[in-house]
């Protein structure tokens, strides 16, 4: 996929602009942002050194530069900056969903928070989040999954 290079200023009339650590590797989200979903997978922390917030978009994100793919798992790739080794992106192999790092965006002002805590049984206990976002343990997420609905923000928090 290929897009324009990053606006400095972030936000376009068409999307949101981001990049990697060395600028090797741009993007942009097309359409409107779906929240921020923060993931506490221990693939994740092995990834991005800790948990990974990262935005996915009601449209495409549109991706240019020299990315690696890793295809972490059955159903899901990585992608990092084949230069700098920025963790940036990932998505799942089928295509239906792709998510950008939320640090990597070039205007982070635009979220207005976290929506959503995944895999939260495999979050270590030294660090917490004070937000009232959904919490979804392991196995929330993958009945989510598998019933074609793998949007965590539409889970009630809890009271």
């Amino acid at each position: 996929m290929t897009t324009a290079a990053s606006n400095p200023e972030g936000a376009t009339a068409a999307g949101s602009t981001g990049r990697c650590l060395c600028g090797a590797v741009t993007f942009r989200g097309v359409g409107s942002p779906k929240g921020v979903h923060c993931c506490h997978c221990r693939d994740c922390a092995r990834w991005n050194g800790g948990p990974l917030m990262a935005v996915e978009f009601t449209g495409v994100l549109e991706i240019a530069g020299p990315v690696r793919w890793y295809e972490s798992s059955d159903w899901a790739e990585r992608g990092s900056c084949d230069r700098c080794g920025s963790a940036m992106f990932w998505r799942m192999r089928d295509g239906s969903t792709s998510s950008a790092a939320v640090g990597a965006f070039d205007d982070q002002t635009q979220f207005a928070g976290i929506e959503s805590h995944i895999f939260v049984d495999s979050k270590p206990a030294y660090y917490e989040f004070a937000d009232g976002a959904p919490r979804l343990t392991a196995a929330e997420v993958m009945a989510l999954f598998a019933s074609g609905d793998a949007d965590p923000s539409k889970v009630t928090p809890p009271a």
